[in-house]
């Protein structure tokens, strides 16, 4: 409601194919645009770490049970897909504020492992100001 309220649109690009990414904002009902990079160009360009060692943390297993006591549930058949397993199940993302323009790059956050979640104060601050405002 905050970031519809400042007027930015909030985008996830996800490692997966277009059906994996179709089929996360269905399971989410995630409204806003999702868009697939099975290459992982965007993700090698911005150097976000990949791999088993990221993935499989006692930080991440803690989230995983965190999230699982709140309710949500992990479609693990559309991480792990066979295209999927090579390289995107492994992939840690991150956070990026951009805007306005082409290189203003207000916010950038790199998920060191899986369940390395910035604090989302943050995030609001760098894309809508003084969110105690809205």
């Amino acid at each position: 409601d905050i970031m519809d309220a400042s007027g930015v649109a909030l985008v996830l690009i996800g490692p997966g194919s277009i059906d994996q990414g179709k089929a996360f904002a269905e399971q989410t009902k995630f409204k806003g645009e999702v868009y697939a990079d099975p290459s992982h160009s965007s993700y090698e360009a911005l150097r976000f770490v990949s791999g088993v060692l990221t993935t499989f943390t006692p930080k991440a297993g803690l989230k995983i049970i965190e999230l699982y006591m709140e309710g949500y549930r992990q479609d693990w058949k559309l991480s792990f897909e066979q295209d999927t397993v090579a390289r995107g199940g492994w992939q840690q993302g991150g956070i990026l504020v951009a805007g306005p323009g082409k290189s203003n790059i207000l916010y950038i956050h790199k998920d060191k492992e899986a369940g390395d979640d910035p604090d989302i104060k943050d995030i609001l601050k760098a894309c809508c100001g003084d969110v105690n405002s809205v």
